[in-house]
């Protein structure tokens, strides 16, 4: 299971900067679940919190976090759209995971999982190529 505390990144420059809080639970197996939660949800959800105890079980690496402006990262909610939550989930994928991943979204997070791999197919290819499944 992942620590209590979560660890932070940095995502964005100058104004729009923001300390994004996120949970990884390396495992031996090779590939990894990255979860992209939901409009107004965060990685201490009930379904967060089902998918990493799941991955667990099944010794599955998990990546989760915050969008700014939930959970325990950075920001108001109000200044939150798709764009400035897709950089986040970009970030903490090319940033914090490492190796195949499955790619998991709940709702908007379903949404954003579209919006990283259209991203990650145009700007890092290779990125693009980690994801096995959405």
């Amino acid at each position: 299971m992942p620590s209590d505390e979560p660890q932070t990144l940095i995502v964005g420059e100058g104004e729009g900067k923001r300390r994004i809080a996120y949970r990884t639970a390396p495992m031996a197996n090779a590939t990894g679940l990255f979860w992209l939660s939901g409009f107004m949800s965060d990685m201490a959800s009930t379904k967060a919190t089902a998918v990493a105890e799941w991955a667990a079980e099944h010794g599955l690496a998990l990546t989760r976090f915050d969008y700014s402006g939930h959970g325990v990262s950075d920001g108001p909610f109000t200044d939150g759209t798709i764009g400035r939550w897709l950089e986040e989930s970009y970030a903490v994928f090319t940033r914090v995971t490492a190796g195949p991943q499955i790619v998991i979204g709940s709702s908007m997070g379903g949404h954003i999982a579209l919006l990283l791999l259209r991203k990650l197919m145009r700007e890092q290819p290779s990125e693009a190529q980690r994801i096995k499944g959405l």
